[in-house]
């Protein structure tokens, strides 16, 4: 996750961007130093996919489709040029891009690396093929490796390389605006799950989260119609949105033989949405074996006190005569 960032207002205001958008460019701008290049038919392209975005900017957005939207927007004021592959997105800097730190006269205060020829003669230039600016011991008290000194780990999800780039980050500025650690761990929807869309409606969350993890536990996704619809928005009604997808979730890693003979329903999910929820807060699942278990330890239990009380009415009994 990525700690600070330095957003140059002045740009942003005059480029017209919103407070998010300036956000995420300041973001996308430092990319570059560290992001996988790729070459493709037409250029250079850097790896940010939309989950790597939501890990390192969690005060930003949870949502892939809504930084995927950011980013379109980013492009259509001429700030990157986006393209894809069939399971990543891919970004690079435009000209204009490039003055989001120029100083007055033009030059770049901390310079950027960005895609085409201009990228691949600074790659080049900073490689093994010029070794000279290699080997320098580091100064009292600066960082061995600083090209990521605003982000806590960019070696997450993309195979990302600190190396082969060579570019410098910009270092922090005065103004620096801090971000909150991401604390729940999340994954793209597929396009094929169904059921809602829209990530604002109530169900969705709760839906999504049985689904995926039906699909996960059963292989195939469980069947969405309006009986479902409405089992599921009765279910965030008693349980709260807060609260009813984890249970949803929780719920069909369970292993009770009837909910597994019944592929985990929703109809079992809601006739017992309360005690589900007690499981997940306790994390103990309660199966018919355990219940037996239990049963039979009670029965047990019991039937040891009545052979005591037997005996002490016994004996009772004969000191009496």
């Amino acid at each position: 996750m990525q700690f600070t960032l330095t957003i140059n207002q002045v740009k942003a205001l005059e480029w017209g961007l919103n407070s998010q958008q300036a956000l995420l460019f300041a973001f996308v701008y430092g990319c570059p130093s560290w992001a996988k290049a790729t070459t493709t038919d037409n250029g250079v392209f850097f790896v940010l996919s939309k989950a790597k975005i939501i890990e390192e900017l969690p005060l930003l957005t949870d949502k892939p489709d809504t930084a995927y939207r950011m980013l379109k927007a980013l492009q259509d004021v001429g700030l990157i040029e986006l393209s894809s592959t069939s399971n990543v997105t891919l970004f690079r800097l435009t000209d204009k891009a490039a003055a989001w730190n120029k100083k007055e006269d033009g030059s770049e205060k901390y310079p950027t690396l960005r895609a085409g020829k201009e990228g691949r003669k600074k790659i080049r230039s900073t490689s093994e093929k010029n070794p000279s600016k290699v080997g320098n011991k580091s100064e009292p008290g600066s960082e061995k490796s600083p090209t990521n000194q605003d982000t806590s780990n960019q070696d997450t999800n993309q195979d990302t390389s600190h190396s082969s780039q060579g570019a410098p980050a910009a270092p922090s500025q005065p103004a620096v605006l801090a971000l909150v650690p991401a604390t729940i761990p999340r994954c793209e929807i597929p396009e094929d799950m169904p059921g809602p869309k829209d990530q604002s409606c109530k169900t969705f969350k709760a839906w999504a989260n049985y689904a995926m993890a039906y699909r996960s536990r059963h292989g195939a996704w469980p069947v969405w119609n309006a009986k479902a619809g409405g089992q599921i928005g009765q279910l965030v009604d008693r349980l709260g949105v807060d609260v009813a997808h984890h249970v949803a979730a929780y719920f069909v890693r369970i292993n009770d033989s009837k909910l597994v003979n019944r592929m985990h329903s929703l109809g079992d999910l809601l006739q017992n949405a309360e005690a589900y929820h007690t499981q997940w807060v306790t994390n103990r699942q309660m199966t018919g074996t355990t219940a037996r278990q239990i049963e039979q330890t009670q029965a047990n239990f019991s039937a040891a006190e009545q052979a005591l009380q037997a005996q002490r009415a016994k004996r009772a009994a004969s000191h009496a005569e």
